[in-house]
């Protein structure tokens, strides 16, 4: 009887699924091509004289098409693999032409058919040999189309833990690929399964990068044979197979910090598939003009645009369309530009100014046009073809303002799809509102969110290591001090509140000396310890552009430091704008784009001595560096801004060196944004309603007091802009009274324009508001008294404020806990810490205080119904009480503190939905938080080999325990030894070790929970 192997319990399912996805099976022994043949030649032949006129006219005309495809497949042992690949696939494409013998001129030349992929010949093989004898590999599976080998498929057995699908993949990588490279020249993708887990990559790709496949609107499937067979179904269907041979392949040439530039294959991940899928047919639709694509930050929305504009600009039903690509800064377009140069797209254009872009447009230039939004500016109708297609990214940035609506006009028949890892929806804007269609789910053509690339392994999950930086104030001895100054100073009572209110400033305790001090000092300690040895990097996030100079100044101290006199340090690298009026100590980070680059990808490089970036606003988004392991996170922030910042991290990342992999991403938060992680990881709201405006009333009255005010300057030029006519304004308000009123109607104008801006109908008004603005502003009392005051004491007074905070001690609080992995947001809407269907906005985000009132007040609900005594919501009362009576001050702001919220918020729900349900005996039926606690302490902790039947162990610690163990036992010496002795008691019962990390564990547990 035959046992489970590779081939009946993986192998042969995958066959049988291809098999009834459409390949003919022929297994390979009985193909018609020799071992040492890459080509099923009879195959291909057929396919050239059904596909080519030419050959089609003479079946002998298909050897010349053969000979140059041999040739190019023997090639790739001395040109390269991945370099013959790209060549083969304009083969593959149809982008090739050959002139025939005894035909004039050039025949495109056809090998595959795209249009109807069941018109081919498609084949699955098993078992086929390649190679001379001697040198032969054998390949699990194989896909043919028209006799070409696109897809190579190696399998692994399900029955041994330490077989997977790495081996398959190391084995297509590091044994296949350079032992028969020309087998590999047509390859379209490889796949590896252990029928657990299902990969695939690109000839080359690095097996850290293989990816997964999935659908986005189908629910995420754990690891197993139904997630395998489901991407088999997917990614291995024929015309998937062929759309991405067609459509979703590019190479990259991507530079390193040293030695030559590789070149790269890039295939697509899935939903960069869906996403253009869906950018494809809504360009195409008859009515709907727009669409959103959300997908979460580092999953690669570039490449998903890179494949859009590739597919758009070749549908022949857009009739030769102009492809726009829109970001916000220029930066992030020249990154875009590289991207799409580097993958051999050909018609591209980018316009170094306003001017050239608007002339270009105008001259109706069609392909691919990269650009900024900001170029848009007054631009006018540029354009009204309507087969003009913008893809703007960060959609959430650009599109809100004045700005967009400037985009928007110059193209007024054009399609407008916007990308964005963070959609806003708040009183103010709406990215869903903006470019998503109502009709489309969640107002989205595409969403691939954190959970799901997290459970993809696309992205990293990202922890939060709490910090608490605390400092002491001498207040008494400050107030005394301040008095002496104010004293000394003559100062005034009014100016002594400004000084105060300037030197206390939220700024001032970041930038005390001695906080930058110990924060650097953690900083170094902590990535010395942690980050360093992994080979990953550091990004310090500070709370503005002095304190960057400041952090770098004191790294750099103590990095010299710490290497002594006979080493090189390592390096810190400052990141910021600087300007030629800024501070004259900033000028030395005032650096080029190209200087810039250059430090970035010394960053990106594994043992370059630059170790730390020290940035406050720039690198936010488009910046991508998976070498990035941690965040130190000194600056308060919140929102997308805090999601995009953090998001820095999630890269996946292996050193190339020990094939250590990065398995999270890490931000060490000295400020204490505690819930802000959560606040920042909430999905936004689509149906989140904007405040309302009476906007037509608004402007109706805008105009009427606009020409009200002006009444006043007629007469006067306002075009010029003379000092006579300034004067002439002048003279037309000549004393208080009149200065009054005109102040009054301008306030009037302001509050409307700020109200209203960027309605469209301002516009005309702009010029005359503009001028208004200006004679107000020359009219306006100006006291500069305050700003020369604090220019004469404030940096002394800063000293002074600075020298009355010490004792600085930055504490490791010990907790790492997880904000973002393949379940966050589904468990903090399941638990009741968020509410899907309240707004994003910052004023109804609820605090870690109203979720415990929250719970409590469900809890006491629950308590005087009829099943209030059971010992569930008796758990569950003394857990909560237990949440009340800790510091909350420090609590509320703590991520551990909101762990432990959402662990009793989700232990409430479940006790809610079984009473409901089920009444008291499904309570009776609830798992005991604790004991599920315990029995994962065990598991991790006892002894290899020791059979102990966990279930037993912890039921009996938590039922011994229950018994010896009272209010207030922890803190007494006889109630400590009393618990001790009763684990010790159940350890020694079930033989397992008395001392060491096992006890120790579950005794801090038991400590802490009971």
């Amino acid at each position: 009887m035959a046992g489970f192997n590779e081939a009946n319990t993986v192998q042969q399912p995958i066959l049988d699924l291809l098999v009834a996805a459409g390949w003919k099976h022929v297994p390979g022994n009985q193909l018609a091509r020799r071992t040492e043949d890459v080509l099923i030649e009879s195959d291909l032949t057929d396919a050239l004289a059904k596909l080519n006129p030419a050959v089609a006219e003479d079946s002998t005309r298909a050897k010349e098409i053969l000979g140059p495809l041999r040739a190019m497949m023997l090639s790739a042992r001395e040109d390269g693999l991945v370099v013959t690949n790209q060549r083969f696939l304009e083969w593959l494409r149809g982008q090739k032409t050959h002139r025939f013998q005894g035909r004039e001129g050039y025949d495109p030349v056809t090998l595959i058919d795209f249009t109807y992929p069941a018109a081919n010949t498609l084949v699955v093989s098993d078992e086929v040999t390649m190679g001379t004898p001697g040198h032969q590999a054998r390949f699990d599976l194989v896909l043919w189309v028209n006799g070409i080998p696109l897809v190579v498929i190696e399998t692994k057995t399900r029955l041994q833990a330490r077989v997977t699908w790495l081996n398959a993949a190391n084995e297509i990588h590091t044994v296949y690929e350079p032992g028969w490279p020309e087998f590999f020249v047509p390859n379209a993708f490889s796949v590896a399964t252990d029928g657990k887990e299902l990969r695939y990559g690109g000839v080359g790709t690095d097996i850290e990068h293989w990816g997964v496949w999935g659908c986005t609107t189908e629910e995420i499937k754990p690891n197993g044979w139904p997630r395998v067979q489901r991407s088999v179904e997917l990614l291995l269907d024929p015309a998937m197979v062929l759309s991405i041979v067609a459509d979703f392949t590019a190479f990259e040439l991507k530079g390193r910090h040293s030695g030559a530039p590789r070149l790269l294959k890039i295939v697509p991940r899935y939903p960069q598939v869906e996403a253009v899928e869906a950018i494809h047919a809504r360009a195409l639709h008859g009515t709907k003009r727009q669409g959103l694509i959300h997908h979460t930050q580092g999953s690669g929305k570039t490449i998903a645009m890179l494949f859009a504009a590739v597919k758009l600009v070749n549908e022949p039903r857009l009739q030769n369309p102009s492809v726009i690509l829109i970001a916000d800064r220029i930066q992030l377009v020249s990154q875009m530009y590289r991207q799409f140069l580097r993958a051999g797209m050909p018609s591209l254009q980018t316009p170094a100014s306003a001017p050239e872009l608007r002339s270009m447009l105008l001259k109706d230039q069609r392909g691919v046009i990269f650009t900024t939004v900001h170029k848009f500016k007054d631009a006018g109708v540029l354009n009204e073809r309507d087969n003009i297609i913008v893809l703007i990214d960060e959609a959430h940035r650009t599109q809100e303002g004045q700005l967009g609506k400037h985009l928007r006009r110059a193209f007024p028949n054009a399609r407008f799809f916007g990308f964005t890892g963070t959609p806003i929806a708040d009183a103010d804007r709406n990215t869903f509102e903006l470019f998503g269609d109502p009709d489309d789910p969640n107002h989205a053509m595409n969403t691939y969110d954190s959970d799901r690339s997290i459970a993809d392994k696309t992205t990293v999950p990202m922890h939060v290591a709490p910090r608490l930086v605390q400092f002491h104030i001498r207040r008494d001895d400050l107030d005394k001090a301040f008095d002496e100054l104010a004293q000394e100073e003559g100062l005034t009572e009014e100016e002594q509140d400004f000084v105060a209110s300037k030197a206390t400033h939220t700024r001032t305790f970041f930038a005390n000396p001695e906080r930058v001090q110990k924060v650097c000092a953690d900083i170094i300690e902590h990535f010395y310890s942690t980050i360093d040895p992994l080979g990953m990097k550091a990004q310090i996030v500070v709370f503005d552009r002095g304190l960057c100079v400041a952090y770098h100044e004191e790294l750099t101290r103590q990095l010299s430091a710490r290497a002594g006199t006979d080493a090189t340090p390592d390096e810190a690298a400052v990141i910021m704008s600087v300007n030629s009026k800024d501070d004259p100590s900033w000028q030395q980070f005032r650096i080029t784009d190209e200087r810039e680059e250059d430090l970035l990808n010394r960053f990106r490089e594994l043992g370059d001595p630059l170790k730390f970036l020290i940035v406050t606003s720039k690198l936010g988004i488009g910046f991508d560096a998976p070498i990035e392991g941690v965040m130190y996170l000194d600056k308060p922030m919140k929102m997308h801004t805090l999601y995009q910042t953090i998001t820095r991290t999630n890269r996946n990342w292996k050193n190339s060196v020990t094939g250590q992999e990065k398995k999270h991403g890490l931000i060490v938060d000295y400020v204490g944004l505690g819930d802000g992680f959560a606040r920042a990881m909430k999905p936004a709201n689509p149906e989140h309603a904007r405040k309302e405006l009476e906007v037509d009333s608004l402007i109706t009255q805008f105009e009427v007091e606009l020409a009200n005010t002006l009444d006043r300057f007629a007469g006067i030029d306002r075009t010029s802009s003379s000092f006579d006519a300034l004067q002439a304004a002048h003279e037309r308000i000549p004393d208080d009274n009149a200065q009054e009123r005109f102040a009054a109607q301008f306030g009037m104008l302001q509050g409307i324009w700020e109200a209203v801006w960027p309605d469209e109908r301002l516009e005309d008004h702009q010029a005359d508001y503009k001028w208004l603005s200006k004679v107000y502003a020359s009219v306006l009392p100006t006291d500069t008294r305050r700003d020369l005051l604090w220019e004469r004491i404030g940096a002394k007074t800063l000293e002074l404020v600075h020298g009355h905070i010490g004792d600085v001690k930055v504490k490791d609080t010990g907790v790492d806990v997880v904000i973002a992995d393949e379940g966050t947001i589904k468990r903090l809407i399941e638990a009741g810490v968020i509410d899907p269907e309240e707004g994003s906005g910052e004023d109804t985000v609820i605090t870690a205080s109203e979720v415990v009132d929250n719970i409590a007040n469900r809890l006491r609900r629950r308590l005087e119904g009829a099943n209030g005594g059971h010992a569930v919501y008796k758990s569950l009362s003394e857990r909560l009480e237990r949440l009340r009576e800790r510091q909350f001050a420090k609590a509320q702001e703590s991520v551990s503190y909101l762990q432990e919220i959402l662990s009793v918020a989700t232990d409430m729900a479940a006790a809610e939905k079984a009473e409901d349900t089920g009444g008291k005996a499904a309570l009776d039926l609830l798992p005991d938080s604790n004991i599920g606690a315990l029995t994962q302490i065990f598991r991790e902790y006892k002894p290899d080999n020791t059979p102990v039947i966990l279930e037993k162990v912890v039921r009996d610690i938590d039922a011994i325990v229950k018994e010896v163990r009272w209010d207030g036992w922890a803190s007494m010496e006889h109630g400590d030894m009393e618990v001790r002795r009763a684990v010790l008691k159940v350890l020694r019962h079930y033989r397992l070790p008395l001392q060491g990390e096992l006890f120790e564990r579950a005794y801090d547990y038991v400590s802490t929970h009971y």
